[in-house]
């Protein structure tokens, strides 16, 4: 009977951890998320009010050179520095050896020299010479160990800004709180503090960059599509990271992906601003086109730099000679807007 009892029991202590094992399984939901390199512009249409709203943080940031935040956190590395050359830890002479040697050396020397000046005869300047060198030894021998451990412990190299990724032919002219519309995903939430880059594009047309920053123990991510050669941009970090002055920047990398030219295919479609976020794409190709798409991005033409790294785009199927179709894009604005790519399918 105890038997019995004992395995009905252990059968049921089974089923309760197997069901704890399974419900949490079949209750844990799945988690997507859409990194794309342009957003398809399905957004209803704004009001030029909202528009201009959008891009007062991007003309705020381009007001500030930066400078202001890059002094501060260059100040910031120098105070840490300057105790090195207060402490009575040695310095480092131009030559990178270490002049705590030296002075050692030499203070052995002149403490020798000054038991013989001072002694009247040379047996006792022998013995006093001894033992000023080793006292000498002994009041030095902290330095030597603190010297080595600054030697053990070599700093790791910062760069600041404007910063050049000379492999990918970017330049990164500055990082600075962003205060605004969140571009990047296409929501335009408002957010505050939130890090952005101004980066060069120095090579040829730039399909797509993805630039990561290190910074103190976190990582910063970047990336933006359709930059054309010579072009500026502002770049939201593409999580949304709070900009931060406190710790210093180790380093900038970048992948990019490149070609000659965008296509504008002006030979085939002509597309026209037709005010209130209306293009108009007209084929004039003489002949059906499967897909027209017409990519564009937010711009300070005051400043002349592209605002978020993000690419809108519309797109027409099945396009037929001879006619124009008016589109209306959300997030297109004559005033804050530019078409970087029209790209066609016949």
């Amino acid at each position: 009977m105890k038997k019995k009892t004992v395995i009905i029991v252990s059968v049921i202590i089974a089923i309760v951890m197997l069901i704890s094992i399974i419900v949490p399984l079949a209750l844990r939901g799945k988690v997507g998320s859409n990194t794309g390199e342009d957003a398809a512009d399905n957004t209803e249409a704004v009001s030029v009010e909202e528009k201009n709203s959008r891009m007062e943080g991007a003309e705020e940031m381009m007001k500030e050179s930066g400078s202001s935040a890059e002094e501060s956190r260059a100040d910031k590395i120098s105070e840490t520095s300057e105790p090195e050359s207060e402490t009575s830890v040695p310095e480092m002479d131009a030559s990178g050896a270490e002049s705590s040697t030296e002075n050692i050396s030499s203070g052995g020397y002149e403490s020798g020299q000054a038991g013989s000046g001072g002694s009247g005869g040379s047996g006792s300047s022998s013995k006093d010479t001894d033992s000023d060198f080793a006292n000498q030894e002994s009041q030095e021998q902290p330095s030597q160990q603190d010297q080595t451990s600054v030697v053990e412990t070599p700093d790791i190299p910062t760069i600041s800004f404007p910063y050049t990724i000379s492999e990918a032919d970017l330049v990164i002219q500055q990082i600075s709180p962003y205060n605004g519309f969140y571009i990047e995903d296409a929501s335009d939430k408002e957010v505050s503090g939130v890090a952005a880059i101004v980066v060069t594009n120095n090579g040829s047309d730039l399909e797509f960059a993805g630039i990561g920053i290190s910074q103190g123990e976190r990582s910063l991510a970047f990336s933006a599509s359709q930059i054309p050669a010579g072009a500026t941009v502002i770049i939201q970090e593409q999580t949304g990271a709070s900009y931060s002055s406190s710790d210093p920047y180790y380093s900038a990398t970048a992948t990019t992906r490149r070609t000659e030219l965008f296509e504008m295919s002006e030979e085939l479609v002509k597309v026209e601003d037709s005010g209130s976020n209306i293009l108009t794409v007209a084929n004039i190709s003489g002949k059906k086109l499967s897909e027209v798409k017409v990519y564009f991005k937010n711009y300070l033409s005051d400043d002349d730099v592209y605002v978020g790294g993000i690419t809108y785009n519309i797109t027409l199927t099945d396009v037929e000679p001879d006619t124009a179709t008016d589109v209306s894009a959300g997030h297109y604005d004559s005033e804050y807007s530019r078409i970087v790519e029209v790209s066609v399918k016949e």
